[in-house]
Parts: structure tokens; C-alpha cells; sequence
């Protein structure tokens, strides 16, 4: 496969391979949870760790700006804000200190937006080092509670922000641009392009980790590898409990299921950064719904969390099939589409 591992191969070659196990680790390595968790003196230190991924298709600046959001993302859904940043740029040689600078800059900036300060970090040109993967980032923040996808209980309602499928579209739209608009038109095409800067849940989960983690927030879940649908799985997975979810609920807009119908892959099983998922006790599901709303975020309550024993279902047309785990369908179409001599 192309991309994360699968869950059998994390749990067959790493999960029982950590090194020592330690007392104050609270949440170690595990399928469906974004961070870690390390318990120091009555507080929760929340840590995540993600490649530095700068894709040249999206220009130096939005891509550093994408590569942060990504690891942000992550680190957020614990309901702890990040604070601290250690950063390792493993850089190609051929990049200028033009191009670095731009990289930095934006970095620096949303660090200092979000409060967040590099602690330390190593920096060099080797060879061999090639795009779009030129290092490594680990960011934390401590918190004196949190949540991780463990904590969704039966009868909490799934809330969905954003449409599924948006960042595989986002992706495709900026490696096959000609070919988007040869097929569906210059209106989809900066249609897609024009969503570049909404692939972060950030404020989402600000929204949330203000409303109330823990009594009111149970979970939260981005949609990354293997799309919407391999997240439900993963926060059912994850907590020890079953999920339903209604395929008329699910979010998709018009001009990414476009897109994903022309390269042949399901928007709800495509990579979706930006795609956040909650689980959030029943009797405020409706409220925080409206509540993204309000802020210019679509949401939709897509279901709920299910008893371990109603296991992982998908209603679509009054049928329910069973919601496995799938390898992401993005890789493919973009392997595809090169092969095609797609520009």
C-alpha cells in the first residue's frame, strides 16, 4: 500500500515494540488516537509528531502553511492548545535560502498566531532528500485534562465539519489542473482551489475545547488517511464501541464530488484534512452543530456511537453494510493520473 501503514501492520511490527513502559505515559501508541499523552505533575502533556510534507505543487507558502495545519490538527483534538515546537528539516539540495525563507516565515507566523514556540530543532541540506517529505515536526501543549477518540461513549452523536473529500480534491486540483479544467471547467477548478486555506480544523476545535471538552466534547477525530469513513472506524475502534452513521447526513460538496467522480474514487474514503470529526454528548449535539454554523462552518450530525455489539454500520437507502478499514484511494489516482501524462 501507499501511505500510513495499516492497522494490522502497526499492531503486528510496532505496538508491542515501544521501548520501556512508563507509569506517566497516560495514552501510549494506538490505532484511531491522534497524540500522546504524558501525565506530569497533575497536568497532561498532549505530544504529536508528523512528516514536514511541502508539496511544490501549492507554492512554498501555502504548502508550509498546509504543513503546519496538518500537525496542528492533530494536536488540537485532544482539547489541549500546542504551546511548544521541535523541528527537524531534513532539506533537498537544491532548495535556495529564497525558498527556505519563504518555508520559515510562514512557520514562524503561525507559531506566533497560535502561541506556540520552537524549542529546538536541527536544520541541513543532504542528498538524496527529496520532496514533499523534508523532515519532521513534533509539537505539545499541556493541559490539565484532554481527550483523545478513547473517550467517545455510546448514545454521543458524530458531528461532522466541512465536506469529506477535501483535501484528496485540493490535491488533484493542483497536480492535474489543465485536466480538471479541460473536464468540469475553470469554475470548479478555482472552485477547489479556492478551499486551499479551509484544510485545518484548528478553529473548530478552538470552538470546542472552548464550549467544553470532556462534560459536553467526548472526542475528537480528524478525517486524514483512508477519509471519512476509515475515521468513524477508527473512533468506534478506538473507544471499544460501535458506530451508525447515515450516508444522507455525510457532507459532500458539489464541486469535490465532481472531482473525485472524474478521477473514480469515493470522496468518503479519500484523504480529508480539514474534515473534522466530534463526538459530543447527545443533548448539545444540535447547539454545537449550529454553533459551527454560525461561525461559516457546515457541520452535520451523521450519527452517533453505538453499543460494541451494533458494530461499525453505514445507513445508506434504508440498507446498512458493514464500515472496514480501506487503504486510501488518493495515492492511486495521483499515481494514476502521472502515469496518464495528466497535467
Amino acid at each position: 500500500m501507499i501511505g500510513k501503514i495499516s492497522r494490522k501492520f502497526f499492531e503486528d511490527n510496532i505496538i508491542n515494540r515501544i521501548g520501556a513502559v512508563r507509569k506517566d505515559v497516560a495514552v501510549p501508541p494506538r490505532n484511531g488516537v491522534d497524540v500522546g499523552i504524558i501525565a506530569i505533575n497533575g497536568s497532561y502533556m498532549a505530544v504529536t509528531t508528523d512528516p514536514l510534507y511541502i508539496d511544490r505543487s501549492f507554492g512554498f507558502k501555502k504548502a508550509a502553511w498546509f504543513a503546519f495545519h496538518i500537525l496542528a490538527s492533530d494536536l488540537f483534538t485532544s482539547g489541549i492548545k500546542a504551546s511548544y515546537m521541535s523541528i527537524d528539516l531534513n532539506l533537498p539540495q537544491e532548495i535556495t535560502d529564497e525558498q527556505f525563507n519563504e518555508i520559515w516565515n510562514v512557520i514562524h507566523g503561525e507559531c506566533e498566531k497560535y502561541g506556540i514556540e520552537v524549542v529546538t530543532g536541527h536544520t541541513a541540506r543532504y542528498a538524496g532528500v527529496s520532496f514533499p517529505m523534508v523532515g519532521g515536526v513534533t509539537l505539545m501543549g499541556v493541559g490539565d485534562r484532554y481527550i483523545t477518540t478513547e473517550n467517545a461513549s455510546p448514545g454521543d452523536v458524530i458531528i461532522m465539519a466541512r465536506s469529506c473529500g477535501l483535501e484528496a480534491s485540493i490535491i488533484l486540483a493542483y497536480t492535474f489542473p489543465e485536466y480538471i479544467k479541460e473536464s468540469l471547467g475553470s469554475n470548479t477548478l478555482n472552485a477547489i482551489k479556492d478551499k486551499f486555506y479551509t484544510m485545518t480544523c484548528v478553529p473548530e476545535e478552538l470552538m470546542a475545547i472552548d464550549y467544553g471538552i470532556g462534560e459536553r466534547i467526548t472526542s475528537m477525530h480528524d478525517a486524514t488517511e483512508g477519509g471519512l469513513l476509515n475515521s468513524v472506524y477508527e473512533i468506534g475502534y478506538a473507544s471499544g464501541n460501535g458506530v451508525m452513521v447515515n450516508y444522507n447526513s455525510i457532507i459532500i460538496d458539489s464541486d469535490i464530488a465532481a472531482v473525485c467522480s472524474l478521477f473514480n474514487i469515493n470522496p468518503l474514503r479519500s484523504i480529508s484534512e480539514g474534515t473534522l470529526l466530534l463526538t459530543v454528548k447527545r443533548e448539545y449535539g444540535n447547539e454545537f452543530t449550529e454553533m459551527l454554523k454560525k461561525s461559516g462552518i457546515n457541520a452535520s450530525i451523521i450519527g452517533e456511537v453505538t453499543d460494541k455489539t451494533g458494530g461499525m454500520k453505514l445507513i445508506k437507502d434504508g440498507k446498512e453494510s458493514v464500515i472496514n478499514p480501506e487503504d486510501d484511494q488518493l495515492w492511486g489516482a495521483v499515481s494514476g493520473g502521472v502515469k496518464r501524462g495528466l497535467k
